[in-house]
């Protein structure tokens, strides 16, 4: 396993040969849903940027995977199979982070799935229990056992992801729409709580090119964003957003450029859902 100073010789070594960017290089991140989607993005982001990446996904060998399409350099990131629902794997996996990198900048909290889609009385209260736990108590989770660190180096950036459905109030997606909106919440009420040292923010996605957004326009049966006209009418962009422009919003975010920014929503939908808050 490789030591806290060898990850820093990495740094000093790519920054030598000019490959790194400003902003977050030197930084540890970690990225939830890291092996496809948003994480993928955000990993491949941060990653390009100079940061340390410890990317957190349900099964190792989809984050490998995903670090070999990335082309991450090996001792750049850290690939650990984690269930964000579970205080005991979460633990372990901060736990791991730093005993690899010695701290943690940047908690980037992606995991997320978006339940069935349908009007209430269809979908159960256990269909409602499992977009809750990963979507909210997961990102909760995560932060509970990140803070501490974070504390002890009197700084650090939580990004948390919501939708533009926690704000705007659409038909048939009920579970999914009040996690988000308790994710909006609960990020405001860490700003108010860590605000000196530690800031908070999330990002608003709208329909975005992932699988998620594919089993969602499933469940509707009426939408395929590979139809480009079919977004015409979904607001001014015309189209759906790609999950490297949301891992872009992360990226600064997590930097120093973004140290005003705290307990702040970005809706980053193209402006599809004007006026319908």
């Amino acid at each position: 396993m490789s030591a806290p100073g060898d990850a820093r010789h990495l740094l000093r070594h790519a920054s030598a040969r000019g490959v790194l960017m400003e902003g977050i290089k030197g930084k540890v991140a970690i990225v939830t849903g890291a092996a496809s989607g948003i994480g993928k993005a955000t990993a491949k982001r941060f990653a390009e940027e100079g940061a340390l990446v410890a990317m957190l996904d349900l099964r190792k060998e989809a984050i490998e995977e995903a670090a070999r399409d990335l082309g991450l350099e090996e001792g750049a990131f850290i690939a650990l199979p984690v269930d964000v629902t579970k205080d005991d794997q979460v633990r372990s996996a901060v736990g791991a982070v730093v005993e690899r990198f010695g701290r943690i900048d940047v908690l980037c909290n992606i995991a997320g799935i978006g339940g069935k889609v349908g009007p209430v009385e269809d979908q159960t209260v256990s269909d409602a229990r499992t977009v809750i736990e990963v979507n909210l108590l997961g990102t909760y989770c995560m932060i509970h056992h990140v803070l501490p660190m974070m504390k002890s180096q009197n700084e650090g950036v939580i990004l948390n992801t919501a939708s533009v459905d926690g704000t705007a109030c659409y038909a048939y997606e009920a579970p999914y729409a009040m996690s988000k909106a308790a994710v909006i919440h609960l990020t405001q009420c860490l700003a108010n709580e860590n605000g000196n040292t530690i800031r908070v923010n999330c990002v608003s996605p709208g329909w975005v090119k992932t699988p998620m957004m594919d089993e969602t326009a499933d469940g509707f049966g009426d939408m395929d964003y590979q139809n480009e006209g079919d977004l015409v009418d979904y607001g001014p962009l015309g189209r759906a957003e790609e999950p490297s422009e949301i891992a872009g919003i992360f990226a600064f975010l997590a930097s120093d450029d973004a140290r005003i920014l705290n307990g702040v929503d970005i809706h980053a939908d193209g402006g599809k859902y004007l006026g319908k808050q």
